[in-house]
């Protein structure tokens, strides 16, 4: 019975991994980096005294960069902080003011999700179905 619980954890950490870490990349990440190496004017707000510019840079390294990392299962738990920090700020800044659900508009609700998801990953960890696992093993 513990192995099955075992591997039912290493499947989870597996399916939360890939799942949100493949929306993050492809449906925010990839986006922001082609806003960034476009060559058009960024659209981005410049957060904390920040440019709009270094926003970008450190949102295209959480989204898309740590984002495939947690895919990969390669320092899963280290990856997981940036996404669960640009999450928490676009929930908590940027959409401050926005509803928690969206009625066709901006809302809090996918920032929250994406936290939600991102916390879970760096709880669970990489799992034996990873990058970390393989490269432990050696």
């Amino acid at each position: 019975m513990k192995a099955l619980l075992n591997n039912e954890r290493d499947l989870a950490a597996l399916v939360l991994r890939l799942g949100f870490g493949f929306f993050i990349v492809f449906g925010h990440g990839l986006g922001k980096l082609q806003m960034l190496f476009g060559g058009g004017e960024i659209m981005f707000p410049g957060l904390f005294g920040l440019s709009p510019t270094i926003s970008l840079v450190m949102a295209v390294g959480a989204e898309f960069f740590a984002g495939l990392l947690v895919m990969l299962g390669f320092k899963t738990r280290l990856a997981s902080l940036p996404i669960i920090a640009t999450m928490a700020v676009a929930a908590f800044i940027i959409h401050f003011s926005d509803p928690l659900f969206s009625g066709g508009g901006a809302a809090k609700e996918p920032a929250l999700l994406f936290l939600l998801g991102f916390v879970g990953t760096f709880l669970l960890g990489s799992g034996k179905y990873s990058v970390d696992a393989l490269l432990s093993k050696k």
